[in-house]
């Protein structure tokens, strides 16, 4: 009995993000397809150019077939032949690079597949020098729903092609609306990419439609860096009007009227056939093994990850960096902190004894690090983070053991794993049994988890993390910076001294102390403290009659002392107190705290030396320079 065998797997598309492809003119190229395969009898495969020196041309053959197929069109609006012939070959189709055909039509709109007559030839064949090599299109079905829209009335449809190719030429309005229709509901599948930050944000159409819904505002679609692979050309499409919903300018998408108002049920359209086109057949063995790299259901895996240590000062703002730049959603996030006392087993996972139904066995039990793996590996559409805080205090390449080696990730997308992907996998059968079922499985960091690593740069005597280890790491600086601070203006205490102005006058005298040591790491952070620490103030003596809140009061008063005035003595100017503290009258910490707390107003910063305490009390700017004159003592 004839039956038909088992699907073959298809080999993924490349989705060329990254690629520089720049394509003018998308609606006169697509329209050049479409008019070429209309007048050639609808062939699978189209040989559309041939070589004319260092560029490309129509074939004579074509050539005279679009010109029979147009005659009637030509003879009434008094087209030359020739002029028609010069307009089809300066259009993109035969200028511009195969690559970014490539990309506008098999990644957008899938019209074609684009191919070197030559199959020998690689695609950054055209890359330098500018020459241009004979192509052909293999046609997808996608044209032959072009053909059912424009069949009924070719002669008019024929018109508005040859005006979007550049002929002038009057078109049909409607017939017009109706290709830019059909076009967008073929591009609805494509994918595009911009980078947040360091992030990668992969999204479709769909994402901009929910968006503009959702908050009725423009949406930028150009990232903070520059717009690669379909990402160019779609920006170039929406300049030229061929979305009918919405309209570009200068990197934001907006509402186009009047369709905005039908635009809410063709997203909630474009939703269902988005859910209706994950079916991906992939073979048994892939399925299994996960090796694409998405999950072990076929469902495409998001990509990006990568890993950061963010370092500054301390309090210089690195938690509020993780919480606000990166991710706030604890259920995405496992959080662990390095000590010298830390070791791999805590963070990979150990044998363990437990009791299971009454009897006692020994099994693996994952640590934070195996557990955010395959919570990872499960959910590929979630960004998951491990927060490592305070990663150098511990020895962090033992503690990563032979993980160390999954720091190493895909930056070029390719056939088998996402960018972010561990580009080498490791053998661990306790990691691989407890995230794939399947202890041979080789383990890999997916593109979906991020590591993010902070540290303060002031510590000592922590361990140092050698040049191997942070070569696999993005090392960012967190400024220590007043900028958008949500309390710098706040008082401390009672005193008229801001939190930003204490912090200007101290961090600047700890940089003009040459004698101490790391000078630059022992500055204030920013957040250094907490807003409730600067006060209010609260009146001690009128809780005379209630010890137990006035001793509440007193430890409440005294958080700014016990923690800025500590710090400074014991750590930033351990060794030279007498460098901006009055060390003739005040010998000991406890005797500084005391003067600071028993003293009222600014008379609290009697504890510093002259010169600090004038500058504390008048105010300097970051250089150290005075920002006003206020002498006052009270």
């Amino acid at each position: 009995m004839n039956r038909p065998e088992n699907i073959e797997p298809y080999k993924e598309l490349d989705l060329k993000l990254g690629i520089k492809s720049s394509l003018p003119h998308v609606k006169s190229t697509l329209g050049l397809s479409i008019l070429l395969w209309e007048c050639s009898s609808h062939p699978h495969e189209l040989i559309y150019s041939v070589s004319n020196g260092d560029s490309i041309c129509i074939p004579d053959e074509l050539a005279q077939w679009v010109s029979d197929e147009l005659s009637e069109i030509c003879s009434e609006e008094q087209i030359d032949t020739d002029h028609l012939i010069s307009t089809i070959e300066s259009n993109q189709l035969y200028k511009s690079q195969i690559e970014a055909l490539m990309v506008a039509f098999e990644l957008i709109w899938k019209i074609a597949k684009v191919e070197f007559t030559d199959d020998t030839r690689i695609a950054s064949a055209e890359r330098t020098g500018g020459n241009r090599y004979p192509k052909k299109l293999k046609y997808t079905t996608n044209i032959d729903i072009i053909h059912s829209i424009i069949e009924n009335d070719l002669q008019s449809y024929y018109r508005t092609l040859l005006s979007w190719i550049g002929i002038n030429i009057p078109s049909d309005p409607e017939c017009e609306h109706r290709l830019l229709l059909a076009l967008n509901v073929l591009a609805e599948n494509a994918l595009f990419n911009l980078v947040d930050n360091d992030t990668n944000i992969i999204f479709n159409l769909n994402c901009i439609y929910k968006k503009l819904l959702e908050t009725n505002e423009a949406v930028d679609i150009s990232g903070d860096k520059e717009s690669k692979g379909p990402l160019r050309i779609l920006k170039s499409a929406l300049s030229e009007g061929m979305n009918p919903y919405i309209s570009y300018s200068n990197g934001n998408v907006t509402l186009k009227t009047p369709n905005s108002e039908l635009l809410e049920d063709y997203q909630k359209r474009a939703e269902t056939y988005l859910q209706l086109s994950t079916t991906k057949f992939i073979d048994l063995k892939s399925l299994i093994k996960g090796d694409n790299g998405d999950d072990k259901n076929g469902n495409s895996r998001i990509i990006g990850g990568t890993n950061v240590i963010l370092y500054g000062v301390p309090g210089s703002g690195k938690s509020w960096t993780i919480e606000h730049e990166y991710c706030s959603d604890e259920s995405k996030i496992e959080r662990l902190v390095f000590h010298p006392d830390y070791m791999y087993s805590d963070f990979i996972g150990q044998i363990l004894p437990v009791i299971i139904d009454d009897k006692v066995r020994y099994q693996f039990v994952p640590g934070p690090f195996t557990k955010l793996l395959k919570k990872a590996y499960n959910d590929p559409k979630n960004m998951y983070y491990l927060i490592i805080e305070e990663i150098n205090r511990g020895n962090a390449p033992a503690i990563f053991g032979e993980v160390f080696q999954l720091l190493d990730r895909v930056t070029d997308s390719n056939d088998k794993y996402p960018i972010g992907t561990s580009e080498y996998g490791i053998t661990n059968a306790n990691i691989a049994e407890e995230v794939y079922g399947d202890t041979e499985h080789k383990v890999r960091i997916p593109s979906n988890l991020s590591l993010i690593g902070t540290m303060n740069t002031s510590d000592q005597n922590v361990f140092t993390l050698d040049t191997a280890f942070q070569r696999r790491w993005i090392m960012r600086m967190i400024p220590n910076s007043f900028k958008n601070h949500s309390f710098a203006q706040k008082k401390i205490l009672d005193t008229t001294v801001t939190w930003e102005n204490f912090c200007h006058a101290i961090n600047n005298e700890i940089l003009r102390m040459s004698n101490v040591t790391s000078s630059e790491d022992k500055r204030l952070g920013a957040y250094f403290i907490n807003e409730s620490d600067l006060g209010p103030l609260i009146d001690e003596s009128a809780l005379a009659d209630k010890p137990e809140e006035q001793i509440k009061a007193h430890h409440k008063n005294s958080i700014f002392a016990e923690k800025v005035l500590k710090y400074l003595w014991d750590d930033a100017f351990k060794f030279n107190h007498n460098d901006i503290f009055n060390s003739k009258k005040y010998k000991s910490l406890e005797s500084l705290i005391d003067g600071f707390m028993s003293e009222k107003g600014n008379k609290r910063f009697n504890v510093f030396n002259d010169n600090l305490k004038k500058a504390i009390i008048n105010g300097v700017n970051e250089e150290g320079d005075d920002v006003h004159d206020n002498d006052s003592n009270e």
